[in-house]
């Protein structure tokens, strides 16, 4: 069984169902309301426990209902929350997410307690760092904190991933400490630079030469691209199901990329892993009820590639 220590942000989402996003000065009457666990760091310490990964949280949740809520889900899911500090007089972060007809979200984010992780808990994690294969950040934490918690990892010996997004700008030494960087093609756009009429390609190698070792840009619909300093580059392609809300699918992505990797996949059917895992958590609303767990992966990959497809 694969380790994999994340850092980050856990929040509650408050989704409501709607035609379409609201313009500015616009009203509109939406449809159903709902109330689930959410938050990058969350949705991929519940997916990597779901995928049989022995996973650990470390993040900030404030003394509310809300907080409890997270923790008692996340527990109940086999995830480790000895690393989960309970702040008072902090709210635990908030997201409210309109979730359009087709499928598509948009999300405002209330940081709360999240906003509270510091280097101090960084160190304190270092047993979890040291004991751990892999240790997966996103950047709705501070970044100094994923700058010191990327750092931190590395020298303990973990493989560090990062998820970018939100985009956020990072102090040059950060890129060196990033094993497995993962983007969408508009955080691609803002880390070079905001080179749009660069090609996907030239723009990964400008990321590569930083310092980080292998670049996933994921795509959406069309699947995605992985590029490798030293290795070949390749595209991967998404699974053909019907999307009813995409919230929380790139968090499935990276902790299938993570988990996949650390049980030793090569780094195509790590990519095919995790695509599949993307693509089952647009399946369902709500980014907690998404999180895929590893006989729907297999059973999904099953039916792509055969009965003869193992994992």
């Amino acid at each position: 069984m694969s380790s994999v220590a994340v850092v980050g942000s856990l929040n509650i989402d408050l989704v409501i169902r709607a035609p379409h996003c609201p313009h500015k000065g616009e009203t509109v009457i939406g449809g159903a309301f709902g109330m689930a666990g959410g938050g990058k760091g969350s949705n991929q310490a519940l997916a990597a426990a779901r995928l049989s990964a022995k996973s650990h949280i470390i993040g900030c949740v404030g003394s509310d209902d809300f907080g409890r809520r997270l923790k008692n889900v996340l527990t109940e899911n086999g995830v480790d929350c000895s690393h989960l500090q309970t702040i008072n007089n902090a709210p635990t972060g908030t997201a409210v997410i309109t979730v359009t007809d087709a499928g598509e979200s948009s999300i405002i984010i209330s940081q709360g307690a999240n906003s509270l992780l510091d280097d101090g808990a960084m160190t304190t994690a270092s047993e979890i760092f040291e004991s751990s294969d892999a240790a997966l950040f996103q950047m709705e934490s501070p970044p100094q904190t994923v700058a010191a918690g990327l750092k931190l990892s590395r020298q303990h010996g973990c493989r560090t991933f990062l998820s970018a997004e939100p985009p956020f700008s990072l102090p040059d030494e950060v890129w060196e400490n990033i094993d497995y960087l993962i983007l969408n093609e508009k955080a691609l756009s803002f880390y070079a630079g905001h080179k749009q009429h660069k090609s996907v390609t030239s723009m990964a190698d400008e990321i590569l030469s930083r310092g980080v070792k292998c670049l996933a840009v994921t795509q959406s619909a069309k699947g995605g691209m992985i590029f490798e300093k030293g290795g070949e580059n390749f595209s991967f392609e998404a699974f053909d199901i019907r999307s009813v809300d995409t919230t929380g699918a790139r968090d499935a992505f990276c902790a299938g990329f993570c988990v996949g990797l650390c049980e030793g996949m090569p780094l195509k059917r790590a990519a095919k892993f995790a695509s599949a895992c993307g693509a089952l958590a647009c399946t369902k609303i709500g980014a907690h009820p998404s999180m895929p767990w590893r006989h729907q992966v297999s059973a999904l990959l099953g039916e792509a590639h055969g009965d003869d497809y193992e994992l």
